[in-house]
């Protein structure tokens, strides 16, 4: 998310203030690890299937996105949960950017298996419009996927490792 006639704005919506962990149910046989270009782990994938994103990853939320003249247009995240203070889709996104960014750093995990997550959190969260938002990803999820490579240079360092992840 690039701004538009903004000065000063960030390109990110949302920046994790601790780890968030989450258990998919899928395992995955060992454990991974990933970090992004400046060596920062970002995303860990535990044996047993438990994801955790890694206090400081920033997203988007739901995309596509903008900003112009200091406004943010785009997707919108849904209505605040009374249970968590955050958007009904707040962490379902943010697994789900995750995932997507590492997706050709050995990933254990699809883009099929990243967008099922992304439903099943959002049901975890009651967001009503749960499966348009998810229709909308399996048809163009790549679209963004592949955009948000090349303009944000999403490269990362997948690592299999035995025991447990730093």
């Amino acid at each position: 998310m690039q701004p538009i006639f903004s000065r000063n704005a960030v390109t990110w919506v949302y920046q994790a203030d601790e780890h968030f962990s989450w258990n998919s149910e899928v395992p995955v046989g060992r454990d991974h690890y990933f970090r992004d270009q400046g060596g920062t782990v970002r995303l860990i994938i535990g044996s047993e299937g438990r994801i955790t994103v890694t206090r400081g990853y920033a997203w988007n939320g739901c995309t596509p996105k903008i900003v112009v003249l200091d406004q943010l247009i785009g997707t919108p995240d849904g209505a605040v949960h009374k249970s968590t203070g955050r958007p009904k889709t707040y962490f379902a996104t943010m697994v789900h950017d995750a995932l997507y960014q590492f997706l050709r750093a050995e990933s254990p995990y699809s883009r099929r298996q990243a967008d099922r997550f992304f439903l099943q959190l959002m049901g975890e969260s009651e967001f009503v419009l749960r499966h348009v938002y998810w229709i909308a990803v399996r048809a163009l999820g790549w679209i963004s996927w592949s955009g948000k490579r090349i303009t944000r240079g999403w490269r990362g360092v997948g690592v299999v490792v035995e025991g447990t992840a730093p």
